[in-house]
This record gives structure tokens, C-alpha cells and sequence, in this order.
């Protein structure tokens, strides 16, 4: 997802390709994969400022850019893209469970934060600014995937009231174990356990299903983000 050509054509045709290839499930992931990419825009007028989070949080894009920070992942630069966000990072990560545990921990900011505010962001396109070999360039997370995990909590959430249902210790937090923040550990779900991965990491599936647990429905979600990785080799087509 880093621009290795002149003109930058590859890393727009890497973004809006990583999303497309995510998603097997029809026209509801594929459809206008390749709109809002394609006018991506570096101008000012477009960049996120950092914001100190509020009690209660507010949820806006400034907030999320301050709370990935306090998670130790530096943040390099956020801008919009038409109603989609880039945020571009860099990574401590040596390994790639390190690097598939600040996915994670992106993620569940970007959920607390920004999704569970209904703040409007279509998808979250993050970009890593220093990959080491091996490693992804960029991922990327689509708002309904995070809301389709959210519901699957509250319904757990309600059968666990009713008292019909229960997982056997009354957790029903999916392993979104953070106060909004990621500040304790992030998301803790084992993401490797329904992952399809093809040569370079990537898909073409896109998990789908409510799993009919929270923690089911929590790796569906990372699930359908670790397949959304692009790596060098896809950059190089």
C-alpha cells in the first residue's frame, strides 16, 4: 500500500485492490471498491489534527489519532478520503504476531472510538510507513464488519440477561477487553483461528456469518481485516 511508483499508481491500485479481493460475499464488500481511492487527495485541507480525548469520549477522528498514539504505535500522518480515513503508522513490530497484535489493537480503537460514535467513516485504510520484509504494508477495516461484531455483542449480551444463554463465565466482551483506549492490551481474540490466507497472507474471502457468539463474531471480524493485508509482492503486479 506505499506508493513505489512515480506517479503513485500502485499504491492507489494496491488500496483499492486489497478491499476488493476481501470480500467473496457479492456486491455488498466489491461495490465501489474502487470510488473513493481513486480521489484521494494530499492536501491540507484533508488532514486530521490530533485532539485530546474527552470524557466521555466524543469520537472523532482527532481523538482516534491521539489513542492509537497512547497504544505506542506513532502515528505519522490521518486524512480523509471522501468519507473513508488513511491513517498512515509506523510500526514497532519485529515479528508478525507483533504486527497482527497492533491490528488489532487499531482496530478495537477504531471501533470504541469511531464506529460505536457513528462517526461516518465508510472504511479505515491503514498504511505502514517501515514494514519490515515479510511484513504487510497496509490493511484495512470496513465500519460494517465492526458493526455487525457489535450486534453480535449485544445479542449475546441479552440472551446472557434473559438468562438463556451464557458462555460458561459471563464473558461476553469477545476478547474487546479495552475501556475505548486499547490501553490494556487491545483485542485479545486468537485472530488466526478462521483466517484463509493465500500466498502472501492475502484472500478472497471474506468470513461471513454471525458465528451466533461474541466470540464467534470476534474472529469473523479480525478474520475479514487480516485478509485485507497487502504485502511487497502485491505491490510489484
Amino acid at each position: 500500500m506505499t506508493d513505489d511508483s512515480p506517479n503513485g499508481s500502485a499504491g492507489i491500485s494496491s488500496r483499492r485492490r486489497f478491499l476488493c479481493a476481501a470480500g467473496t460475499a457479492g456486491t455488498a464488500v466489491t461495490a465501489g471498491c474502487a470510488g473513493s481511492i481513486l480521489g484521494t487527495s494530499e492536501s491540507d485541507e484533508n488532514e486530521i489534527e490530533p485532539e485530546e480525548p474527552s470524557e466521555p469520549r466524543a469520537g472523532t477522528p482527532g481523538e482516534f489519532y491521539t489513542l492509537v498514539e497512547r497504544n505506542d504505535i506513532p502515528v505519522e500522518s490521518l486524512r480523509w478520503d471522501g468519507s473513508d480515513m488513511v491513517l498512515k503508522y509506523v510500526s514497532d513490530a519485529e515479528t508478525e504476531a507483533e504486527s497482527k497484535e497492533e491490528i488489532e489493537i487499531i482496530t478495537t480503537v477504531y471501533n470504541e472510538n469511531l464506529v460505536k460514535h457513528d462517526a461516518g467513516v465508510g472504511t479505515l485504510f491503514a498504511e505502514i510507513t517501515n514494514p519490515f520484509e515479510e511484513q504487510a504494508h497496509g490493511w484495512g477495516v470496513k465500519t460494517e464488519w465492526c458493526e455487525r461484531y457489535n450486534a453480535a455483542v449485544e445479542d449475546s449480551e441479552g440472551e446472557s440477561d434473559d438468562g438463556t444463554s451464557s458462555d460458561g463465565d459471563g464473558d461476553s466482551s469477545a476478547g474487546n477487553e479495552t475501556d475505548g483506549d486499547g490501553s490494556d492490551g487491545g483485542n485479545e481474540t486468537d485472530s488466526e483461528n478462521s483466517t484463509t490466507e493465500t500466498e502472501g497472507g492475502n484472500s478472497t474471502d471474506e468470513t461471513d456469518g454471525d458465528g451466533g457468539s461474541a466470540d464467534m463474531a470476534a474472529v469473523v471480524l479480525i478474520s475479514n481485516v487480516l485478509n485485507t493485508r497487502v504485502y511487497a509482492e502485491d505491490l510489484e503486479e
